[in-house]
């Protein structure tokens, strides 16, 4: 019977708000890590573009001007997931 009619199909819940709010933590918590990273790069940098000289320090300022333009970027994430963690923060109470 179930081919002529079909199964009944698996209702799966929607996730909770808790569980919304913990996957949106664990996000910022990888974003952090990913701007600590770029942190330490940029040190690398600023010590490598304070030895360098003439085209090589033009081209080690590029790169490091894209690693604060991915940083900022970064950053502008975390801010907005904390913003909608902390709106499901407020609904949840």
């Amino acid at each position: 019977m179930h081919r002529l009619f079909g199964k009944q199909k698996v209702v799966v819940p929607p996730p909770s708000l808790e569980d919304t709010s913990a996957g949106i933590d664990s996000r910022v918590e990888a974003l952090d890590k990913k701007i600590a990273g770029l942190n330490k790069e940029l040190k690398v940098y600023q010590t490598q573009i304070a030895k360098a000289k003439g085209g090589a320090k033009q081209n080690l300022q590029k790169r490091a001007m894209d690693l604060l333009k991915r940083k900022r970027m970064y950053e502008g994430q975390r801010d907005q997931l904390s913003g909608q963690q902390f709106n499901l923060d407020q609904v949840n109470y």
